[in-house]
């Protein structure tokens, strides 16, 4: 049985059953879709599955439902904005994203937006109602389901993926003008601090990305003892001095991408710790994953020495 956190997003499948959002298996489908269009570069859909789960825990819907054909869409649209028309078509032809053609009556409209959003009845009719008067004023008599279902996110008070994700149209996609902010140019303004725990191998950086501008920070936990000459077993209480100092080189590297990239917008902030199953083994004598919950509160201090929340952690 799975057990479900309180910001769990779940999918429901055309066949209605219900699972947990795993950002993984969406980045490796759109990795497949990259590689049939004869595109190497991994790093795009990283970008494009962090932007989709951005979006999806940023939605205002009080139950973070939605259909997998939704998020489907959303792939494809990302795709054909960012200039990868190819690798939408493949991936549309491999996952669930229709392509017919319907007209826009009330019943219609009502049975594709229930099929394609997941809101309440009352919401329902309220979205099929606008989007069918819409195409009344507009005189579509008939358009691909897409038309529909992205005129009633519109519409939808909570619309999905609409204001939090800031997409970059590029005629021609290169490795140079992928990054809005280098690594390099961010490492070459960090202190002297933050760019020694770079060194040992305790901290990672990944620029900023133009496809979706946000902050990625990898914090080797294992290296981080090491650097520290810490062995085990380790107590909570040892580690916390260390663990706030962490978060202060972690912070200055937060205030420094983004005060290069110079966003309007403060930028998401994603940490990954990759080797936290490693170091409970090693350095907690500890399970993994029955120890999860535990190394996140031990990590709190860490976190709270960051100047604004991040917005996702990952401890693997």
């Amino acid at each position: 049985m799975v057990k479900l956190t309180d910001d769990s997003i779940m999918l429901v499948s055309p066949s209605g059953e219900t699972s947990v959002f795993d950002p993984e298996r969406l980045q490796s489908r759109i990795i497949q879709s990259f590689l049939a269009a004869g595109v190497s570069e991994s790093y795009l859909a990283d970008d494009i599955s962090l932007a989709v789960e951005f979006s999806l825990r940023k939605s205002r819907r009080k139950e973070k439902i939605f259909t997998l054909s939704e998020i489907n869409n959303s792939v494809v649209q990302i795709l054909k904005d960012t200039g990868f028309p190819e690798t939408a078509a493949i991936y549309m032809r491999h996952n669930a994203c229709s392509r017919l053609t319907v007209d826009p009556d009330f019943n219609t409209v009502r049975k594709l937006l229930q099929k394609n959003m997941a809101v309440s009845p009352e919401l329902l009719d309220e979205l099929a109602g606008k989007v069918v008067s819409a195409a009344q004023h507009l005189n579509i008599k008939s358009a691909a389901p897409e038309l529909f279902v992205e005129l009633a996110k519109h519409y939808e008070t909570e619309e999905f993926a609409a204001e939090d994700i800031e997409l970059v149209s590029l005629d021609s996609w290169e490795q140079d003008n992928h990054w809005l902010v280098s690594v390099k140019t961010i490492e070459q303004e960090l202190p002297v601090s933050a760019r020694a725990l770079i060194d040992a191998g305790v901290l990672r950086l990944i620029g900023v990305s133009r496809m979706f501008p946000a902050i990625r920070i990898f914090f080797m936990i294992n290296a981080f003892c090491r650097f520290h000459g810490l062995n085990g077993p380790l107590t909570e209480m040892v580690l916390i001095p260390y663990l706030f100092a962490a978060g202060k080189a972690i912070d200055s590297c937060i205030m420094t991408a983004e005060s290069l990239a110079e966003k309007r917008n403060e930028l998401p902030i994603f940490l990954t710790i990759p080797d936290m199953s490693s170091f409970a083994a090693q350095m907690l004598d500890a399970s993994w994953p029955e120890v999860e919950k535990n190394c996140r509160e031990m990590v709190t201090p860490l976190c709270n020495s960051l100047s604004r929340p991040l917005f996702k952690l990952k401890l693997t």
